[in-house]
């Protein structure tokens, strides 16, 4: 698919229906069976090909859906593997394409935060020594990571210290990649946002108030326009930062780009599921409602790789500030 805004409409349109009817599933395989584990691996691995920009259109969309499976894990891993080994990459290549295996991504480190720690069979590590893939066993240590809210897609700390691990590429890959991921949880975070918001609008034009529609009072419109155009920001950032990935190599401009994504939209987007929370009365404090899975949804992607600081201190460095 190229990545015109026709088609683009038209990837995000037949992903919504889908993910809408698929329903609430933890599972990947069927994520898998429609090609998205393998968006970003080149088509003679057996992927799609290097796609930024139609991984980012996914990843908003599993966000919107609230998607609590491993696919985050699975599709950077999978292009990880693509630079591994050839024994490492035809042992795990082909089982993450199909969904007969999950894998979670992280920055390196002794002690790891994994989306989804408890149902992954490898871990992929990206940081400045480069890419490494660590087997996931009984033995190794995970617990829940309690600082984070997510309770239907949970993070937890995995110990990686001392395990014994396999290097599957160099640096300049591992800047790479993790430039996608940011991109990525950002987009997932935005998916989350453009649910909560949808759901405001829709209920304020039917709240009645005085004798009229709570979303006629210009003070609540005033209020909306901030969280559309923070949305349309949001939206504009993350996908320049995707298609300035879409370059086989890796520049300082693509690399800065995903920072200032990840950056701002780890910086506002809990703020803005927030503001839905306040303009939605009294049924946005109920635990049940929507709005509370979403929110905690994008405070806990605001800390799998890094913070909107570190993120910030990047686009320093690669702008030359």
């Amino acid at each position: 698919m190229g990545q015109g805004d026709a088609d683009l409409d038209l990837l995000r349109a037949a992903a919504r229906d889908f993910l809408t009817g698929r329903g609430a599933q933890d599972s990947v395989k069927e994520l898998a069976a429609m090609d998205w584990t393998g968006l970003l691996v080149e088509e003679h691995f057996g992927g799609s090909g290097w796609r930024p920009v139609e991984t980012t259109v996914i990843a908003e969309e599993l966000g919107r859906a609230q998607n609590c499976s491993t696919w985050f894990g699975c599709v950077l891993s999978a292009a990880a593997l693509t630079s591994a080994p050839c024994e490492v990459r035809d042992r795990w290549l082909p089982a993450l394409l199909d969904g007969a295996a999950t894998a979670g991504c992280a920055l390196s480190g002794d002690t790891v935060r994994v989306a989804r720690g408890d149902a992954i069979d490898v871990l992929v590590t990206l940081g400045d020594n480069g890419i490494h893939l660590f087997e996931i066993s009984e033995a190794t240590s995970r617990h829940r990571d309690e600082e984070l809210l997510d309770v239907t897609r949970t993070a937890w700390r995995v110990e990686v210290g001392g395990a014994p691990s396999v290097p599957i590429g160099g640096p300049q890959r591992a800047t790479q990649l993790l430039a996608m991921a940011r991109v990525l949880l950002s987009a997932d975070s935005l998916g989350a946002l453009s649910a909560t918001f949808e759901r405001l609008v829709d209920y304020l034009k039917e709240r009645i108030a005085f004798g009229v529609p709570i979303a006629s009072f210009q003070a609540v419109q005033h209020r909306l326009v901030d969280l559309l155009v923070f949305e349309a920001k949001a939206r504009a950032v993350i996908m320049k930062a995707a298609r300035a990935l879409v370059a086989d190599e890796i520049a300082d401009h693509a690399i800065a780009l995903s920072a200032a994504a990840h950056a701002y939209v780890t910086a506002k987007a809990s703020a803005a599921v927030d503001e839905c929370m306040q303009l939605s009365g009294g049924i946005g404090f109920t635990w049940e409602y929507p709005l509370h899975h979403e929110l905690r949804r994008v405070f806990t992607n605001g800390y799998l790789l890094g913070t909107a600081r570190s993120s910030r201190a990047l686009l320093a460095e690669r702008s030359g500030w």
